[in-house]
């Protein structure tokens, strides 16, 4: 009689990062965005976060502090430095666009991670 055998499946991998974009002033033609960016695994690494946009005319970055920022599109990427386990970092960026309405991210993502849009 052969024997059963569960066939075993690797582990999930965990997320190394999670991540939270907020909004610290916001108005018709732009928004300061204000990110955490926390690192949960077991091992130092850098991170790279992406906001993106949808319905912006005319959307472009004006700065970022304690971070790099880089456009194409609608779509904002921005990377830091290495975090250690447990360890968390602040940075933030302006944007400026065209057009009616108030300016906010419409979703975010983080290599390694989570990331959410508050």
């Amino acid at each position: 009689m052969a024997e059963k055998t569960s066939a075993s499946r690797p582990a999930a991998p965990k997320d190394n990062f999670s991540v939270t974009v907020g909004l610290a002033a916001s108005w018709e033609e732009g928004y300061v965005g204000a990110v955490r960016v926390r690192n949960t695994g077991r091992a130092a690494a850098s991170w790279t976060v992406t906001v993106s946009h949808s319905g912006q005319d005319n959307l472009r970055l004006l700065g970022t502090w304690n971070a790099r920022g880089s456009q194409r599109g609608d779509t904002l990427t921005f990377t830091g430095g290495t975090l250690a386990p447990g360890a968390s970092v602040t940075f933030g960026y302006q944007v400026s666009k065209a057009g009616r309405g108030n300016a906010r991210p419409s979703g975010c993502s983080v290599v390694g991670g989570r990331c959410v849009v508050s």
